[in-house]
């Protein structure tokens, strides 16, 4: 315990802001929310875990929420609120861009910070919502009514970085702020999280507001399907908290809170990852023996990561379902989108065999089943009672069939089950990268996703 204690104070000397972090971090809001009142007449408040002293040292991230009167047309919220982060941007010299939630909103550098204007509509209750981000205040207060340990939140925090599952966007698909501050909230302190987590089953529900009885939990792990954490937003009882945290992330955060209460070291917060050469990383999964390949495209323009990497899941199970299906072993495969985009795969095999077995009915089903199976194959033959026949495939190694996948426009590809933003670039230009050609593909997430898997 007491090597553990010395971790923790070690940790939160370098990760908990100064005085002056917080200091100015007010004053940029403060300068900001007067030029939005005095120009728009319009009330700012700010969000986020700097609001909510949840903040890591060095984060200076000021979300900055506007809010408009619950009956503001959607329209008008939205031209308005862009064009009042466009001139927040002008008047203090940064660069915005346009992204996008529920309804755009602008986001960008201003000096060393990092601020995002947001609209949102001014509401009394979260069951009067209009939009998604207005739970966001009822977030912010209820932290900090309720939070009495913001130090045990950083630590959480800087854990979740260091094993990389902290980020609720949907590339990272990890643990949210809000959840981070809830999970303190729930278990007290850091220590006691770690202890919790390794008691979790597959949808473990905590609801800190009770606003579900014990009897009632099995409608809610079918309401909230397939989420394997289901965390009740004690501000709006129909909402999971954990809702985008996926499987592997949960795994990976049970997985190294068990090791770190085993074997406690700084390591977990602080631990220095060397660069790896991606020749050595080339050279390394080649030993493995098996066989690496790689479609890429061109990055489709003016899509977010939200929107990306969804897509890019979904198409890369379509593209592992083909390959399944047509005998291919797939031992790993994973999407890549910065830079570059496009799904990677790790088989056991690059051929299968020129023929396929076709199962047939059984000899007891009826008779007409059997004519049609036998007027659609030559040579047929049984296995137990069912009959059985071959026939040649078209493509018997990975490269023709992929090629024979792709070749052909977006319309054809999109009728594939192939996303429409990826399936236009892919209808412009694609490529099958294989072997030393792999060195090519300048994406960061590409020999990531390598990397983890040798």
């Amino acid at each position: 315990m007491e090597v553990t204690k010395t971790i923790f104070a070690h940790a939160l000397k370098k990760i908990s802001p100064t005085a002056e972090e917080v200091v100015s971090n007010q004053i940029m809001f403060d300068d900001i929310r007067k030029f939005i009142k005095q120009k728009f007449s319009i009330d700012a408040r700010l969000m986020g875990s700097v609001a909510k002293n949840t903040f890591i040292a060095g984060d200076k991230d000021l979300d900055i929420f506007i809010f408009f009167p619950p009956n503001t047309k959607k329209e008008v919220l939205e031209t308005k609120g862009l064009l009042i982060g466009k001139s927040v941007f002008k008047k203090f010299g940064g660069i915005p861009q346009v992204s996008y939630a529920e309804h755009p909103y602008t986001k960008g550098k201003i000096g060393s910070f990092d601020v995002e204007i947001v609209p949102a509509y001014k509401i009394t209750s979260t069951k009067k919502l209009i939009s998604a981000v207005d739970r966001t205040p009822f977030h912010t207060k209820y932290v900090l009514d309720n939070l009495k340990h913001p130090d045990d939140v950083r630590l959480l925090k800087k854990f979740m970085k260091t094993i990389n599952v902290y980020g609720s966007d949907l590339k990272t698909t990890g643990f949210s702020g809000y959840l981070c501050e809830l999970l303190i909230l729930r278990c007290k302190t850091f220590n006691n999280l770690l202890a919790h987590a390794q008691k979790w089953g597959y949808q473990e529900i905590m609801d800190l507001e009770n606003s579900y009885k014990k009897s009632e939990y099995k409608t809610v792990r079918t309401k909230f399907k397939d989420q394997p954490l289901i965390f009740i937003d004690p501000t709006d009882k129909n909402r999971n908290v954990a809702a985008v945290l996926s499987k592997d992330k949960l795994a990976q955060f049970i997985y190294f809170a068990g090791k770190f209460m085993d074997n406690p070291s700084i390591d977990y917060f602080f631990k220095i990852e060397k660069p790896k050469d991606q020749r050595q990383i080339l050279r390394s999964a080649k030993e493995r023996g098996t066989f690496h390949i790689a479609i890429g495209f061109k990055r489709p323009a003016d899509i977010i990561d939200d929107i990306l990497y969804p897509q890019l899941r979904r198409f890369r199970r379509r593209i592992s379902d083909c390959l399944k299906h047509e005998g291919f072993v797939i031992l790993s495969s994973w999407e890549f989108g910065n830079n570059e985009c496009g799904i990677a795969f790790e088989l056991l095999n690059q051929t299968v065999p020129r023929f396929r077995k076709m199962t047939g009915p059984r000899i007891f089903d009826p008779k007409k089943n059997r004519d049609n199976f036998e007027d659609k194959y030559e040579d047929i033959w049984f296995e137990g009672d069912s009959m059985v026949a071959e026939v040649r495939r078209k493509h018997f190694d990975i490269t023709s069939m992929l090629g024979s996948f792709f070749d052909c426009d977006t319309k054809a590809l999109a009728d594939k089950g192939i996303p429409k933003n990826l399936a236009q670039e892919i209808a412009k230009n694609y490529a099958l990268v294989e072997g030393k050609d792999l060195l090519k593909i300048k994406s960061d997430d590409f020999w990531k996703g390598l990397s983890k898997r040798i």
